[in-house]
């Protein structure tokens, strides 16, 4: 089977490719304008000087035609200049080259004979020397400096080396882009089509890696998000289905006259009544705090917060544990005077209740569960503890997702949607406090609530709106 090499986007590599180019043009525009200003002013005194000296070894033969012009030809044939020297009145005294240069004008001469030295690089560079150096001018020499060396002969094959180096530094530059963004790309597109799987498998230290990890963690969290719904309806729908048949089965046999049958399907019909009603309120207590709490920044639920006295908390969560689940022993222990809190004694108890319920389910019948609650410096802490089955190491990272279940082959069993950590935890976390849970299978879970005392609970409620 051939893996398919992932293809450089034809639109990608030449913005690379003419990004690279501007690079490399603007880099020589700017070596050339800055050569051209740093060198332009010594080199063209270098030149006026250099010109300078030589005039004046000339004109020591400006009485010596033969010497004079011998000199000027050895210059023309060494070093390529044309040469012409004129006397102040515009008689010629020598030339290396035909037609010499014209004598200047009596302009010219004047600013000759004030400057000495006249410079033009323009259009061809000419330099005009006088002579003597200083005092009346007598003489003057005429200089036509050959032009600047041309491009070399193998300027093409030059820009042709730039320009590949240039090519292959771009693909090789646009396929480090090209293929994580194809990745991503790709990924999203199959995400977005229903592969809950796709993930981009891009494993990279810079902003490209950063990106590709942040949408494999999206994918993961809508992943979970999606299938925890997924379990919710099917859980909703399991629980809410053997209630309302009994309900049914009770209403049937009361339409039929059996009062007798109907009266003793009472208990029963209160009892399912019950369950539904706690099931809704889980359900509707869920998407209050969701809603209270993701949709304004730093928002609480909306707590009905009272004094509350802990001990009476404490008491009223063992008396209806005992009540629901008499086939459980339940040892509560209190250390010490428990403090008053600043709390919704609903909402609050029924975290309390909800971490109880959890022991009773994933614990054997006769099995001892321990209620704990002591003051400690900052407030009140609340121990359950129980003998269950204990909780998977791989299940603790999601236990206080809403509607996970870590026990799913005993659903049936135990009930329940997976809101009660959940509910627990974000109840917990709206007084200011938090619950932590430590666990190992086989032995036992323990969860635990930390809370601050009434004068501590408005400041910690403050910081708990600032926490994720």
């Amino acid at each position: 089977m051939s893996v398919r090499r992932p293809r450089i986007p034809g639109r990608l590599l030449l913005r690379i490719y003419l990004v690279g180019l501007a690079q490399l043009l603007l880099i020589a525009l700017a070596f050339n304008v800055a050569r051209r200003y740093a060198m332009e002013g010594p080199r063209s005194r270098f030149f006026e000087r250099t010109a300078a000296y030589f005039v004046s070894e000339w004109a020591r033969f400006r009485h010596q035609p033969e010497e004079l012009q011998g000199t000027l030809d050895r210059v023309g044939q060494q070093l390529r200049v044309k040469v012409t020297m004129h006397t102040a009145d515009g008689r010629l005294l020598a030339s290396n080259f035909s037609p010499p240069s014209a004598p200047l004008s009596a302009e010219e001469l004047q600013q000759l004979e004030r400057e000495r030295v006249v410079d033009k690089p323009e259009p061809s560079h000419v330099i005009q020397v006088a002579i003597p150096e200083t005092g009346p001018l007598e003489a003057y020499a005429t200089l036509v400096l050959p032009p600047p060396p041309g491009p070399p002969p193998n300027l093409g094959l030059m820009i042709a080396a730039v320009l590949g180096c240039t090519a292959i530094t771009s693909i090789i530059f646009a396929r480090s882009l090209a293929v994580p963004l194809q990745k991503l790309a790709e990924a999203a597109r199959a995400f977005g089509a229903g592969t809950l799987s796709a993930r981009t498998g891009v494993r990279r230290r810079d902003e490209l890696g950063q990106v590709a990890e942040a949408f494999d963690e999206m994918a993961e969290r809508l992943t979970h998000l999606l299938r925890s719904q997924k379990e919710l309806l099917a859980n909703v729908s399991h629980e809410l289905r053997t209630p309302l048949s009994r309900i049914r089965v009770a209403l049937d046999l009361a339409n039929e006259g059996d009062a007798t049958l109907a009266r003793e399907s009472l208990a029963d019909i209160a009892e399912d009544l019950n369950e539904l009603e706690r099931l809704v309120s889980d359900v509707l207590t869920a998407a209050r705090l969701d809603l209270a709490t993701g949709q304004t920044p730093g928002a609480t639920p909306p707590l009905r917060m009272e004094l509350v006295e802990a001990q009476l908390l404490v008491d009223k969560a063992a008396a209806r544990f005992r009540s629901a689940r008499q086939q459980h022993r339940l040892e509560v222990k209190v250390d010490g005077t428990l403090p008053l809190l600043d709390a919704d004694p609903v909402l609050l108890r029924r975290a309390i209740d909800n971490l109880l319920d959890n022991a009773g389910k994933y614990s054997e019948p006769g099995s001892t569960v321990r209620l704990l609650a002591r003051a400690t410096a900052d407030g009140l802490q609340v121990e359950v503890a129980d003998e269950g089955m204990g909780i998977d190491a791989s299940d603790m990272p999601h236990l206080f997702t809403p509607f996970f279940r870590s026990d799913r082959s005993r659903a049936r069993k135990t009930g329940g949607v997976g809101l009660g950590l959940a509910l627990a935890r974000r109840i917990v976390m709206a007084h200011g406090g938090s619950l932590t849970l430590e666990s190992q299978p086989g032995v036992g879970t323990t969860a635990r609530i930390t809370l601050p005392s009434a004068r501590d609970a408005e400041q910690a409620a403050e910081l708990a709106r600032h926490l994720p």
